[in-house]
């Protein structure tokens, strides 16, 4: 019988068995790099005052459905058109909020001119993709209008409360 005299570090077992807890651990590290990077910004630390803000905004969007205001925003390119069905008394801007649904950092918000009796127009910053919110109001905040977008779209998307 042959004794095997080889050191125990040349052979390939040993580091077959010592790469599997290794490759764990240096995956372990990535994830957590990862997720310090790319951490979610969606909680709140104060429900009460959260609770009453929602509140307040609630209220705007029963003060459209009041004034009766009906309108629907078209998309195209890097340019949005708000376009209202009636003449009711609006001022010479409105303002546009657009909320990425999970990334903070893609939100912005811009000022549409009065192009007309019942058109608003805005140049975008880029060319939205994906999933949106978008939030219109009046330049005094006293109303608001509220969709959901999936860019890019086909026509215009109505505006509701």
């Amino acid at each position: 019988m042959q004794q095997d005299t080889k050191p125990w570090y040349k052979h390939f077992w040993p580091w077959i068995l010592i790469a599997i807890p290794v490759a764990t651990a240096l995956k372990a590290v990535h994830t957590v790099i990862v997720m310090q990077q790319h951490s979610p910004n969606l909680v709140v630390d104060d429900y009460y005052k959260a609770g009453r803000a929602i509140n307040m905004q609630l209220a705007k969007y029963r003060e459209a459905e009041l004034r009766n205001l009906n309108a629907y925003v078209l998309i195209a390119g890097n340019r949005a058109v708000v376009r209202f069905t009636q003449n009711t008394v609006l001022d010479g801007q409105l303002h546009l909020d657009f909320y990425h649904p999970t990334l903070a950092e893609h939100d912005f918000a811009l000022d549409a001119e009065r192009s007309g009796e019942l058109l608003y127009v805005a140049t975008l910053p880029t060319t939205p993709t994906g999933k949106w919110q978008l939030v219109v109001s009046d330049a005094s905040k006293e109303w608001k209008l509220r969709t959901e977008l999936e860019l890019p779209a086909n026509g215009e998307i109505k505006l509701g409360y």
